[in-house]
């Protein structure tokens, strides 16, 4: 399907999902020669050891062979869709929210819209980093009080084993609300 998303979606998609695609794919070769380690693997230290030597040598081997492999892939992909000898900037599509100033490009003497750096620097000083701080701020005291609160549950003896789960059950819940708003407060200093 990646001609498909790269007519959709564009070049720079596809490639990633085309390289999540073969990793994906690839890591079947480590995951199946690291279960059979673990499945043959003694107990005692030595043995547990020698396996994680014997594993990490795997890896390097697997590793490169897998990078070498994704580079004459990738090749065929960036051929196949015409983008072999491109650079990476002109294959991207200017944002449509993007706000800047048109003016005449010093380098490809082409139109294009502009924004300065020092408002993008004051913009992220005085905005973005102080709301990204609040949102980690935030995250973490509902995390400590979800801790302190399965302190309290593991503390009160007799109650029922499910009850134990509760104060985990609140932080994915907690987890899972804030990353919809997290999302939402993102787009919003991105279209900014």
């Amino acid at each position: 399907p990646a001609d498909e998303i790269c007519d959709y979606f564009g070049v720079k998609i596809a490639m990633y999902f085309a390289w999540l695609g073969f990793y994906t794919s690839a890591m079947v070769y480590p995951a199946v020669f690291g279960s059979i380690l673990y499945t043959f693997t003694e107990s005692d230290q030595t043995s547990q050891d020698i396996c994680c030597v014997v594993f990490a040598i795997f890896n390097v081997i697997w590793s490169t062979l897998f990078l070498e492999e994704w580079k004459r892939r990738g090749a065929e992909f960036a051929y196949k869709w015409g983008t072999l000898d491109t650079p990476a900037e002109s294959i991207e599509e200017p944002r449509p929210q993007f706000r800047g100033v048109k003016r005449i490009s010093p380098v490809t003497s082409a139109e294009e819209f502009y924004y300065p750096p020092w408002k993008r620097l004051l913009f992220q000083c005085l905005v973005s980093l102080p709301v990204c701080l609040a949102c980690l701020s935030f995250v973490f005291l509902l995390m400590l009080g979800c801790f302190q609160l399965q302190e309290l549950v593991l503390s009160i003896k007799g109650l029922p084993r499910i009850i134990r789960f509760l104060p985990k059950i609140v932080l994915a819940v907690i987890v899972t609300a804030c990353d919809e708003v997290y999302k939402k407060i993102a787009y919003w200093l991105n279209d900014m």
